[in-house]
């Protein structure tokens, strides 16, 4: 046996003993161990798929609807089931069975609490704690941001269109894409469609709720400065802006993303609260919403932000139909899913073309996502933050001046998503550099994995499961 299966079985036993020690305590036992252990029952599931508490977690939880709670816990691999049921029996067992000792001295109080301080287990209390203070830090940041609308010192407004339209995706990997080169045709429109596809660009963190903070303000990696973001931007230079939403927007205590929402002119959500939020929206039914506002007579240039629901799990849920019918049903829906968004671009491009306006449409996916599973087995993806595929979304560029299909096959940081955009519609700004892809030199890219940031070329691999029809 290594040394390491002597370190596991060291820190099992260290534990076992602090709590022995401790059970002797009745209040201890009741006011602090009890409930340590039905914490670490309700969060097992999540840790047994995602890993130790993080900022990611937390507000994913304390963000998210009833549906989507819902859809999470039906969403639980059967395997997890009876390790949560034996941890329950087990805490149950230890509620209701007395401690045939009882102890009364502080010594072996002290001792107890020392060796579960110490133990390794206890990181999971630890990492929870600060993540939630994290998180509270984070919305207390967007909150003073988002208080009131800033002008960021416009120096210089020469935009090429008359409408931009940014499409946010939801939980898309790149290399799932034809586009791409996956070698199922899961996006036949974009495979042939005129425009800019940027092959490497990178998300800045694994999840919406740290990702899109980050992308779509100016940062540096850990922090972000909420307020210098693309729609202050766009409204400090005069832009008509719009947001049009088939994400939650859940009321008082909203999530980051919908904060940014509030910044624009108009916005629309298609779910709102907890009445709405029960109701699964398809992206399409964003259309008519994404026709009205391109539609709208206005001397000003425009900004119409589209948030899809996208590639979210639970996978099936999101799609009209199954156009692949593989036996592994997950990867089937997930694939379907990048059919229907393909035939999303198909149709808003055919609106924009329709308006008889100029236009540049802009998409980017908020992060990817990794097989929980070993290869060989049905895929399970989920969020993760050590893995390439985690962060290497779609970035691609549709205008209506665009000639030809080019493909850029060059590393690009979603951190220089602001510059990007400064860039693109032509806004000039004391407070944001323009930058266009061309000029962009990444050489080591660090994306932000929950906790830190890390060098992007030293993540894992997570190769896409290949498939062929």
């Amino acid at each position: 046996m290594g040394a390491k299966h002597h370190n596991y079985l060291l820190t099992i036993l260290v534990y076992c003993v602090g709590v022995m020690i401790l059970s002797g305590y009745k209040r201890v036992k009741y006011y602090l161990l009890l409930p340590l252990f039905i914490i670490s029952w309700l969060y097992l599931p999540v840790g047994m798929i995602y890993g130790s508490p993080n900022i990611g977690s937390v507000a994913s939880l304390l963000d998210t609807n009833k549906q989507e709670a819902l859809e999470f816990i039906s969403n639980i691999p059967s395997d997890i089931i009876p390790w949560s049921v034996s941890l329950f029996i087990l805490i149950i067992v230890f509620a209701f069975k007395k401690t045939s000792y009882q102890l009364k001295h502080d010594i072996p109080l002290v001792i107890g609490l020392v060796l579960l301080y110490f133990s390794p287990y206890n990181y999971l209390f630890v990492r929870g704690y600060q993540s939630v203070t994290d998180y509270f830090v984070q919305e207390k940041a967007l909150e003073a941001a988002f208080s009131h609308k800033v002008n960021l010192d416009i120096q210089q407004v020469k935009p090429q269109y008359q409408n931009y339209i940014v499409v946010i995706g939801e939980s898309m990997r790149r290399d799932y894409m034809s586009l791409y080169g996956y070698p199922a045709k899961t996006t036949p429109y974009l495979d042939t469609a005129n425009g800019l596809f940027l092959n490497g660009y990178i998300s800045t963190a694994p999840n919406t709720t740290t990702s899109l903070p980050r992308m779509l303000s100016l940062s540096q990696g850990l922090t972000f400065k909420p307020n210098i973001n693309f729609i202050n931007l766009a409204n400090s230079a005069g832009f008509k802006t719009y947001w049009l939403s088939n994400q939650g927007k859940i009321g008082r205590y909203d999530t980051p993303i919908s904060k940014f929402a509030i910044l624009s002119n108009e916005m629309h959500f298609l779910k709102n609260g907890s009445f709405n939020g029960s109701i699964n929206y398809q992206d399409s039914d964003l259309l008519p919403l994404f026709k009205q506002a391109l539609l709208e007579p206005t001397k000003q240039h425009k900004l119409i932000v589209v948030h899809l629901m996208g590639s979210h799990a639970k996978f099936c849920r999101r799609i009209k139909n199954d156009d692949y019918h593989l036996k592994d049903k997950q990867l089937s829906c997930y694939l379907s899913t990048y059919r229907e968004f393909d035939e999303l671009m198909k149709n808003m491009v055919g609106i924009l073309k329709n308006s008889y306006q100029s236009y540049s449409l802009m998409y980017f996916s908020d992060h990817g996502l990794s097989d929980k599973n070993n290869k060989g087995k049905d895929v399970y993806l989920v969020h993760g933050a050590d893995h390439k595929s985690n962060y290497e979304v779609p970035f691609f560029i549709l205008s209506s001046d665009s000639k030809q299909h080019e493909m850029f096959k060059k590393q690009v940081s979603a951190y220089h998503f602001l510059s990007l955009f400064s860039d693109w519609t032509g806004i000039t700004s004391k407070k944001v550099v323009p930058l266009s892809i061309d000029q962009i030199n990444d050489k080591n890219i660090k994306v932000f994995n929950y906790t830190k940031m890390v060098n992007f070329s030293n993540l894992a691999p997570d190769p896409a499961v290949k498939i062929s029809l």
